[in-house]
Parts: structure tokens; C-alpha cells; sequence
């Protein structure tokens, strides 16, 4: 295994346990995210219900004026008619407003129909027969209209006794689109009245429930409608989506029959979390991709380029090139150190290789005299043999020849030359045997004149 791939491996490990914690700071983060989105939506839906109120509450105003106008107090069913079409025209809001008798006959209306209606059926009819200074409400389908409204009824009284009673049809259709377009293209808005009929439904194509179907035996349904609901839920409906929605809380529209609900789909809920939570990972992978590259580089240019330097080095030492050096400039730090030390390795390896060559050469010089000793030795041995018969026969001669002073002087001359050569054998022989020799004080003169 390269020394790269060691420190990116080192590397990898030292970043696993910061990148495990940032991925859970990711999720937590993502956890947050999805709650957030789910108060949002509960939000949003608290939003609609709050601006219904505050409509409602404009409706009651108006119909306390109206129920001052002269206009109203009149037998004159066309004149009311006009006047209510009129003060219709500026309220746009309604799909139309109306008076009713107190036996529950349609008397006069906005929209100038001159229909005969019995309204004794409708509960904020019934409600307005009792109430005294206060609005009802009843979610319905207009019988005029056919659109999905709240009715709105206040009853008129003079000195207790039921006048009339004014009715303003508020379009919940129209309410609603005006909200879907502020709100974003994930969520839908949901009107359920008491029985579970819907009043509205959401403009996505994904839902498959109209305006005026039933969704009384519902999961939804039973959420929106428990007494003690939570906030926000998820439900699984019959198409198999799984949605999150959040009820309104406010007591007025619940007292109304009305459920404002506002959902969003469950992968539409986690989408955006999610989303975030992938980009935090592509960008922590991007960073992390960016510091193995870096490392990488560094090593391949600050460490790998050093370390070929060295491998250079090591191979010429091999090869027996002691002469091989690493250049300058030798980097900081370890690998610095290790190229000074091993050219500082090499040069004392050939001093030593110098050293032992002139070692070589002097064993050489001494197997040399070694030899020569031998030789010298042998030879030696031989002719010391040679100057004994020499020096016997010599001697026997002087003996011989005492009488003859000339010859006797020949013969001791031989005997004294035989003497001489066989102390230089014996200093040749201890030469060669390698004895220690025993200097001895001389005569120079004498010996000069011996010879």
C-alpha cells in the first residue's frame, strides 16, 4: 500500500466522525424543517379561518345598517329588491342578499327573481327566530345559486317582535380562491359543513372528491370533526395519497358547522426538507471531495515527489554508486532530516570504502613480504647449509695451512666471510620466522676495516 493511499485513508478516517455529526446536524436540522412546515400549515389554515371571522363580522355590520335602512322597512317588494340588488353590487363578496318574513317566505332578494321560497327549513332560520342582536350562520348550498355559501342571517326586530329577518349568502367559492392563490401550488384548501359534505373542494387535479359529496365515513372527515382533534394530522384517503392537514380551531366556524381545512401532501410536506437535506450532503461530499483532492495532490507533489527522491537515492546506494547524492533544496521537516541522513549515510559509506581499499592495498603489500619472507627463509635455510661446509672446510684448511702464513691468511679470510654470511642467514631467518630481533652495540670503524 502506497504512502498516499495510507494518508488518504488516515484522512478518511479523521473526517468519518466529523461528517457522521454534521449528517446528524443535517437531519435534526431536516426534523426541524418538517415541524416548521407542519406549523405553517396549521398556520395557514388558522389565517383563513381568522379572515372568515373578520368577514362574518363585516356582514353583521352591514346588515346592523342595513336593518336602519328606510328602504328595507317597506311593503314595496320591487323597491326592496332594487335596493338590496344595489347595495349587492357593492359587496360582491355575496352572491346575494335577501330579507325574509317572519312565517319563513322569501320576500325580497338581490337578484330580483321573484321566486317564492319556504325557508322555514333552514337552520339559521330557525336560529334567527331566537336570536336577538346576534348573527347566525348555516354552510349551504344556495338554492338560488347552487354555489356553496355561509349564510348569514340577522333578525330585524322593532320593540321584540320580529320584523324580518336579512340574510347575506357569503360565497365561500370565491373566499377560497382568493386564499388558493396566495397560498402555494402544494397546498389545497378543504370546506366540510357538520355532515361531512363537502362545500368546496381543492382545485388539484389529484383530488377526486367534487363540491357536494359526502366524505361523512371518512378518516379525514372523523379527524376534522373530533372533538378533541389535534392540530395537524395525517390521513390516508381513498385514493391512497397520504396528506397532512391542519383543522382551523376557531370556535365560531366549528359553532357554524364549518371545518376550514388546509393540506398538503406528505411528500410535498418532507420535499423541501429533504431537498435542503441533500444539498447539505452534496455540499459536505463536494467539500469532502475537495479536501481528498487536495490531500491527494499534496501528497503526490509534497510527499510522493520527496519520496521518489529517496527511493532514487536508496537504488543508486544498491547498485553500489556510493557517490550518489540528493540535490538541494531538501524540504522541512522528517523527510528533510531523512535525505540529510542518508547522504550523509553514502558519504561515510565510501570514506569506509575508501578506508578499506587502502587496507586491501597494504594486506596485499604484506602478503607480498609475507611471501618474500618465505622465500627468504627457504633460501636462507639452503645457503646457511652452503656456509657451514664453507666454514668447516675453511677452517680445516687455516689449520692445514698454519705453516704457509699467505695461505693460512686466504683461509682465515674464507672462514671470517663465512662467519659474516651466516649472520646475515640468521638475520634472514628471523626475518622470515618473524622472531624479535636483538640489536647489539658495533664498532663502525672496526667493521670498516675488517671489511
Amino acid at each position: 500500500m502506497s504512502l498516499r493511499t495510507r494518508l488518504l485513508i488516515l484522512v478518511i478516517a479523521a473526517m468519518l466522525v466529523p461528517a457522521i455529526l454534521v449528517g446528524l446536524r443535517f437531519a435534526q436540522n431536516r426534523a426541524i424543517e418538517i415541524n416548521a412546515a407542519r406549523d405553517n400549515l396549521s398556520a395557514t389554515s388558522d389565517d383563513i379561518s381568522s379572515d372568515l371571522d373578520e368577514k362574518i363580522q363585516g356582514t353583521a355590520q352591514l346588515h346592523y345598517g342595513l336593518a336602519r335602512a328606510r328602504d328595507l322597512d317597506t311593503s314595496d317588494k320591487a323597491a326592496c329588491s332594487d335596493f338590496l340588488s344595489a347595495v349587492r353590487e357593492e359587496y360582491p363578496q355575496f352572491t346575494g342578499i335577501l330579507t325574509i318574513n317572519p312565517d319563513g317566505s322569501l320576500f325580497c332578494d338581490s337578484l330580483r327573481t321573484n321566486r317564492t321560497l319556504d325557508l322555514r327549513d333552514r337552520q339559521y332560520f330557525k336560529q334567527a327566530l331566537v336570536a336577538n342582536g346576534t348573527v347566525t350562520l348555516e354552510p349551504v348550498f344556495g338554492r338560488l345559486t347552487g354555489t356553496s355559501v355561509l349564510q348569514i342571517a340577522y333578525p330585524v326586530r322593532s320593540s321584540g317582535a320580529l320584523k324580518f329577518i336579512l340574510l347575506a349568502s357569503f360565497n365561500l367559492q370565491k373566499f377560497v380562491e382568493f386564499h388558493d392563490k396566495r397560498l402555494s401550488s402544494d397546498k389545497e384548501i378543504l370546506l366540510v359543513d357538520r355532515k361531512g359534505t363537502i362545500l368546496v373542494a381543492p382545485a388539484d387535479k389529484n383530488w377526486t372528491e367534487p363540491a357536494g359529496t359526502s366524505i361523512a365515513d371518512s378518516d379525514l372527515f372523523r379527524f376534522a370533526s373530533a372533538a378533541n382533534r389535534e392540530r395537524i394530522g395525517e390521513v390516508t384517503g381513498r385514493d391512497g395519497r397520504t396528506q397532512v392537514w391542519a383543522v382551523a380551531r376557531s370556535p365560531s366556524n366549528r359553532d357554524a358547522g364549518l371545518y376550514v381545512m388546509v393540506g398538503l401532501s406528505k411528500d410535498g410536506l418532507v420535499r423541501r426538507a429533504n431537498r435542503r437535506l441533500y444539498e447539505d450532503l452534496a455540499m459536505l461530499a463536494v467539500a469532502s471531495l475537495l479536501l481528498l483532492a487536495g490531500v491527494w495532490v499534496l501528497a503526490t507533489l509534497g510527499i510522493g515527489r520527496q519520496v521518489g527522491r529517496l527511493a532514487a537515492m536508496a537504488t543508486k546506494l544498491g547498485l553500489g554508486d556510493l557517490s550518489a547524492r540528493i540535490p538541494e533544496p531538501h524540504p522541512r521537516g522528517e523527510l528533510g532530516g531523512l535525505m540529510t541522513l542518508l547522504n550523509g549515510t553514502a558519504l561515510s559509506l565510501e570514506r569506509q570504502r575508501a578506508a578499506i581499499e587502502e587496507l586491501n592495498q597494504k594486506l596485499s603489500q604484506s602478503q607480498k613480504m609475507e611471501a618474500m619472507g618465505q622465500l627468504t627463509g627457504g633460501v636462507a635455510h639452503d645457503f646457511n647449509n652452503l656456509l657451514t661446509v664453507i666454514l668447516g672446510n675453511s677452517e680445516y684448511l687455516a689449520e692445514k695451512l698454519i705453516a704457509n702464513k699467505e695461505l693460512h691468511e686466504i683461509a682465515d679470510s674464507i672462514a671470517t666471510a663465512a662467519e659474516r654470511g651466516s649472520d646475515l642467514t640468521r638475520s634472514l631467518l628471523a626475518f622470515a620466522r618473524k622472531q624479535p630481533l636483538m640489536p647489539q652495540d658495533i664498532d663502525i670503524g672496526q667493521k670498516i676495516l675488517g671489511m
